[in-house]
């Protein structure tokens, strides 16, 4: 949500204004050490972040981070999504110094479906934290990204794909939707929690191990808040040939739960 603050808000400490007015304390945690949490979802009014909620609670617990309110968040992202005639971009932030920070811009269809081009990268295990913990210390994910310019490094571990560096990995095979299970290992996506379930709604079979990394695929796709499900469409310089009729069935369920048909 960097780039264009044109009608954005955001909440800091319950204090409401533009985002571009916005400020937090250069001694914060967050700042100083990375030390924060955080969720980010695409809402509309009247929308609950409760999934969200429940996964920013287990970080906040196992990160030490303190001041986690579940009805004081619910009560100031409704606040800001008053602003917004249509759906909006939701981040809640914490911090290891107890500072709430909660952004909300204005929602885009750019990266809604759009093919991506990925490349493979090894799954490091956090020595201290879960990997369920959606923590601010992001600093080597984002480079590794930036360096291969690319959308997004799908990491693997023993032949399987686990997450991405920003999203989860979903891939169908013989007409199955294949994800990595929630072992406490990766952080569980509730995009891709969603998508499952539209699968189950329309008798898809769903197997919740990771996607072998060698294919082969009917469709190979990331997941994310953003982007919904979105096609790969090249991984490590190999072009895949995208949609699959599963992957598209699910693109469509997700756009009637989203109302964008």
């Amino acid at each position: 949500m960097a780039g264009n603050h044109e009608g954005a808000w955001a909440v800091v400490d319950g204090e409401i204004g533009p985002l571009r007015s916005a400020r937090i304390p250069v001694t914060d945690l967050a700042f100083q050490r990375g030390w924060s949490v955080f969720e980010t979802m695409e809402l509309q009014r009247g929308q609950d972040p409760g999934p969200h909620l429940l996964r920013l609670e287990r970080s906040c617990a196992v990160g030490l981070v303190p001041g986690f309110d579940a009805e004081r968040i619910r009560s100031e992202v409704a606040e800001l999504l008053e602003k917004f005639e249509g759906r909006a971009y939701v981040r809640v932030t914490l911090t290891g110094s107890g500072l709430r920070v909660i952004t909300a811009t204005p929602s885009s269809t750019v990266r809604w479906h759009a093919p991506v081009r990925c490349e493979r990268g090894p799954h490091y295990d956090d020595p201290f934290l879960p990997g369920f913990v959606k923590h601010g210390s992001r600093m080597g994910w984002e480079i590794e990204v930036a360096r291969r310019g690319t959308d997004d490094v799908m990491r693997t571990r023993n032949g399987r794909f686990t997450e991405g560096t920003r999203c989860g990995i979903l891939a169908v095979v013989g007409g199955e939707v294949w994800a990595h299970p929630d072992d406490g290992t990766i952080l569980p996506s509730t995009t891709v929690a969603r998508l499952l379930g539209h699968a189950e709604a329309l008798g898809v079979p769903v197997r919740r191990e990771g996607p072998a990394e060698a294919g082969p695929w009917d469709g190979l796709y990331i997941a994310s808040s953003t982007r919904s499900i979105a096609p790969v469409v090249e991984l490590d310089g190999d072009v895949l040939p995208g949609w699959d009729p599963v992957g598209r069935a699910l693109a469509e369920a997700d756009n009637a739960w989203s109302g964008r048909r």
